[in-house]
C-alpha cells in the first residue's frame, strides 16, 4: 500500500523535526554545552519564579521523570539550577534556575530563535511547519 497524503504529511513533519533538533542541538552544544533536552527543562524553569518539583517539569516537557532527574543533576553541576529539599517531604526536592542559568537560557533562546529563522528561510518544508 502506498502512503496516503496524511502519512506523507506526517513523514514530512518527522523529517523537519529531526532537522530542526539536529541543527539546534549542534548550536546549543557548541555555544553553551547544552542539549535540546536541557534547553527544554530550562524553558519550563524560566517561566517559573518559584521553586518547582521535577515531576512538574517532566509533566510539562516531552521528557520522562528519569530523564528530567538526570538532566537536572547535570544542570545543578553546571551551576544553572539550584536544588533544595521539598518542605514536608524528605524524599523529594524542588528546583529553580540560578541567575547564571537565567542568563545562559536567555542567550540560548536567542540562538535557537535565530537558527529556527535560518532553517525556515532555507527549507520550504520547515517554513510550512514553523509559519
Amino acid at each position: 500500500m502506498a502512503n496516503t497524503p496524511l502519512t506523507d504529511r506526517w513523514l514530512s513533519l518527522v523529517r523537519v523535526c529531526a532537522q530542526l533538533n539536529q541543527r539546534i542541538e549542534h548550536a546549543l552544544s557548541d555555544e553553551f554545552g547544552l542539549c535540546v533536552s536541557a534547553y527544554e527543562i530550562m524553558e519550563v524553569l524560566w517561566a517559573e519564579r518559584e521553586w518547582v518539583r521535577p515531576g512538574e517539569v517532566a509533566s510539562r516537557t516531552s521528557r520522562s521523570q528519569p530523564q528530567v532527574s538526570r538532566l537536572v543533576t547535570q544542570l545543578v553541576e553546571a551551576g544553572y539550577v539550584d536544588r533544595r529539599p521539598s518542605p514536608g517531604d524528605g524524599r523529594g526536592h524542588q528546583i529553580q534556575l540560578t541567575d547564571a542559568g537565567r542568563e545562559v537560557f536567555r542567550r540560548a533562546a536567542a540562538v535557537v530563535d535565530g537558527r529556527l529563522r535560518r532553517i525556515a528561510d532555507e527549507s520550504a518544508d520547515a517554513r510550512v511547519w514553523l509559519a
